[in-house]
């Protein structure tokens, strides 16, 4: 039975839940909308701490499988929902938990937004472009509307699979609420740490030999902007989310000042970056290693329809990555030359002031 019309509050405020807050997109979110007079309350649930020290936002730690989000929900008068926990970054995590949260913690929290009764009139969901995959005979461009032909080769593909389900029916039941699903290309920015920032971060950069994939990337801060414009207008439906633009892997390496070294072989290329991981030189996500063969790139087109567009196109992501880089390079070299002078000056003081008593 589809759910019943919501009303909006008659003086515009919301309520605003949104999950994932122990990570970057979760807290800044939720930093965001703490200083928006349109926004009543904010409530966070997370199963660990926020990533960052929030003013007005109660935070209630709790996992997205638990049965106690319904309550919460319709208790709270919650308006709008933001889940912003899938977890795409599976560097520190297992398959299991990956999936655990991921997709039971979604069916889990949707069941929560739905229903006769409910408060919710939006949800909001942060996925990733990964759910496109990456095959050497993939489309020029992927579309919102285009579906993969091949089947997933990982198990975080896979998941997200199912998570992308169970969004378009509860879209389908629940015709009433504004269902928005944000799919996020690959994120850079100064503070967030991602898997190719920290693949960026390598001296010399391992590639697949005889591959050079274009790629795009998308600035944390629009990556923010995005989330909170979904908070504030309603735009339903499935969007794109990725700088204008593309770059070839050999050119954000060299962007960078990297070494660019084309030392995967073409055959084996997830043995080769296993072996890499177990020598604690790189951890690549296996559901990434594909784009560094045959890349991905995505249609960004429906953002017009969306009323939003990012600030900085992917080769300027890429561009200010390199110049944060290369400043904190800068500042940390300072900071230690200048710590080493102010302690040798501070011991030569100390020696003046305290000499050693004579020998009697």
């Amino acid at each position: 039975m589809a759910s019943t019309p919501k009303r909006a509050r008659s003086d515009g405020s919301h309520r605003v839940l949104i999950t994932g807050v122990s990570r970057f997109w979760g807290a800044e979110l939720a930093h965001r909308l703490e200083s928006d007079p349109a926004i009543e309350q904010i409530v966070a649930i997370d199963s660990g701490d926020p990533a960052r020290e929030l003013a007005r936002t109660d935070f209630i730690r709790a996992d997205t499988r638990h049965s106690l989000v319904g309550k919460l929900v319709r208790s709270l008068d919650i308006d709008t929902v933001v889940h912003a926990g899938l977890i795409i970054d599976t560097r520190e995590a297992s398959n299991r938990s990956v999936h655990e949260a991921n997709v039971i913690g979604t069916m889990n929290l949707l069941a929560a937004c739905g229903g006769e009764g409910s408060p919710v009139r939006k949800v909001v969901v942060k996925t990733s472009t990964a759910v496109y995959g990456s095959e050497p005979d993939d489309p020029s461009f992927w579309a919102e509307s285009m579906n993969r032909t091949s089947a997933p080769r990982d198990s975080l593909t896979r998941d997200l699979d199912e998570v992308e389900s169970y969004i378009s029916d509860f879209a389908l039941r629940n015709p009433a609420v504004t269902v928005t699903s944000l799919r996020f290309a690959n994120v850079l920015g100064p503070s967030h740490d991602t898997p190719f920032a920290a693949y960026f971060g390598l001296p010399v950069v391992p590639t697949v030999f005889g591959f050079d994939p274009r790629l795009q990337f998308l600035h944390e801060e629009d990556a923010v902007s995005a989330l909170l414009h979904a908070v504030r207008a309603d735009h339903p439906g499935t969007f794109n989310v990725a700088g204008d633009g593309v770059t070839l892997l050999s050119q954000a390496i060299a962007l960078i000042g990297r070494v660019n070294a084309p030392v995967l072989p073409f055959i084996g290329t997830q043995v080769a970056m296993a072996a890499l991981r177990r020598a604690g030189l790189i951890n690549f996500p296996p559901h990434l290693v594909r784009l560094l063969q045959h890349g991905r790139v995505v249609d960004t087109s429906r953002l017009d329809d969306f009323g939003w567009k990012p600030d900085n196109s992917t080769l300027q992501t890429v561009r200010g990555f390199a110049e944060h880089r290369r400043i904190r390079r800068l500042v940390d070299e300072t900071t230690a030359y200048t710590y080493e002078e102010d302690l040798e000056a501070f011991l030569r003081a100390k020696g003046r002031r305290d000499p050693e008593p004579a020998t009697p």
